[in-house]
C-alpha cells in the first residue's frame, strides 16, 4: 500500500497502520470493532501485573498522528469515558481543546486549514482510549505522518503521569517535548513506579534519543527498601543499557515534597536518602565508563520555591506543570551535550 492513500470517506474505515499511528503508545490493542493505545506491551500484560488494569490505558502522552488534507476530521469511538479530553494540533499549532460528552460516540472537531497538515490528537491522560474508526472528507488524502524528530523516553510516578495537566497536550512531559520539539513517549505510573526489570525491558527495547527515569516516590512505601532499592535502580539501567549503551541518560531524584524529607518511611529511606542513592549510582557508573549518564537533582527542578504549586505537598497543580517543565528543561535537558 502506498503512503498516499486515499480515504473512503466519512462513512469508510480508516484503520490501517499506513494511515495513522498512535505515537507514544507501547503497544496497540486490535479488537474487531476498535482499536486502543496501551503504554506497556498489551500482547504480555501478565508480565505487567501492577499496570494492566487502569495507569498503563490511561494514555498519557499519547497522539492520535496523520497527515491529511481534510478539513473536516471526526473520531467515532467505542467509549468516551468521564473525564475525555483531546487536544488537536494542525502542523503544531493548538486548534482545538475538546471535551466531548460521557458516552459521546463521535467528536465532530471545528474545521481546520486548507492544505496538507500534519495533525496530532493529543489522548486523555487521565482515561483510556478506544477508536472506531478515524473519519474525513470523501475523496481527502489521508496518511501516516513520519517520526522526524528526536525521541525522547521518560518514565515515573504519578507526578509524571501528570494527572493535574488541565488537558493532554499541558502536562509537564507535553511541555518539555514541545519546547524542544521531541517526539514523547512517557511512562508515567500512578503509584507504580517501582524499577520494575519488565519496564526495563520496555525501555530497551524502544527507539530513543533520549532517556530520564524520575524515580523514588513510590517506592517509600516499602515495596523497596534500603536494602533493594538502589540495587533495583542499577539494574534497571544496566538493563537499559543492554541497547542503548551511549543513549543519554539521566537519572533525576525525588521532587519537593515536605512530609518525606527526612522522615523515615516503611521503605526505611527519606526523600533525602534516595538523593544520595541516586548520586551515588550516577557516579559508580560513571566510574564504570558510562559517559552519558547524569543526575539531576529533584530539588532543583521542583524545590522549596515551588512549594505553591503543590496543594496536597506532593504532587504539581495545573500551574505547576508548566514550572516543572522549564525547571526540567534547564536541570535536565541542559546537561545533554546535544540537546
Amino acid at each position: 500500500m502506498s503512503d498516499d492513500n486515499p480515504s473512503a470517506g466519512m462513512d469508510g474505515y480508516i484503520f490501517t497502520d499506513n494511515v495513522f499511528a498512535f505515537e507514544g503508545a507501547a503497544s496497540v490493542q486490535v479488537e474487531e470493532d476498535f482499536c486502543k493505545p496501551w503504554r506497556v506491551d498489551f500482547n504480555r500484560l501478565d508480565f505487567y501485573p501492577f499496570l494492566k488494569d487502569d495507569v498503563a490505558m490511561c494514555c498519557s502522552g499519547v497522539r492520535l498522528c496523520f497527515t491529511t488534507d481534510s478539513q473536516q476530521v471526526a473520531l467515532d469511538l467505542a467509549a468516551c469515558p468521564e473525564g475525555t479530553q483531546l487536544d488537536l494540533f494542525a502542523n503544531d499549532e493548538l486548534m482545538e481543546e475538546a471535551t466531548p460528552d460521557p458516552g459521546s460516540q463521535c467528536v465532530d472537531f471545528k474545521p481546520l486549514p486548507e492544505g496538507r497538515k500534519r495533525i496530532n490528537i493529543w489522548l486523555p491522560h487521565g482515561t483510556e482510549f478506544q477508536l472506531r474508526r478515524l473519519l474525513v472528507e470523501s475523496g481527502a488524502l489521508i496518511r501516516r505522518t513520519q517520526v522526524t524528530r528526536k525521541r525522547w523516553i521518560t518514565y515515573g510516578s504519578s507526578i509524571t503521569h501528570a494527572r493535574s495537566g488541565r488537558t493532554p497536550s499541558k502536562i509537564w512531559p507535553a511541555l518539555v517535548a514541545h519546547k524542544l520539539n521531541l517526539h514523547l513517549t512517557t511512562f508515567g505510573f500512578g503509584g507504580n513506579c517501582q524499577s520494575e526489570p519488565m519496564m526495563g525491558r520496555l525501555i530497551r527495547d524502544l527507539p530513543a534519543d533520549y532517556i530520564t527515569l524520575k524515580l523514588g516516590i513510590n517506592s517509600l512505601g516499602g515495596a523497596l527498601s534500603a536494602r533493594t532499592f538502589g540495587p533495583n535502580v542499577i539494574g534497571l539501567v544496566n538493563i537499559i543499557r543492554e541497547k542503548h549503551p551511549t543513549t543519554p541518560l539521566a537519572l533525576v531524584s525525588p521532587i519537593y515534597s515536605p512530609p518525606r524529607e527526612t522522615e523515615k518511611s516503611g521503605s526505611g529511606l527519606s526523600l533525602q536518602d534516595m538523593r544520595e542513592i541516586h548520586k551515588e549510582i550516577v557516579d559508580t557508573c560513571r566510574r564504570y565508563g558510562d559517559c552519558n549518564i547524569w543526575y539531576a537533582d529533584g530539588m532543583k527542578i521542583f524545590g522549596e520555591a515551588e512549594l505553591k504549586y503543590m496543594p496536597d505537598e506532593l504532587h504539581p497543580d495545573a500551574d505547576g506543570q508548566f514550572a516543572l517543565a522549564d525547571n526540567f528543561v534547564r536541570e535536565v535537558f541542559g546537561q545533554f551535550p546535544d540537546c
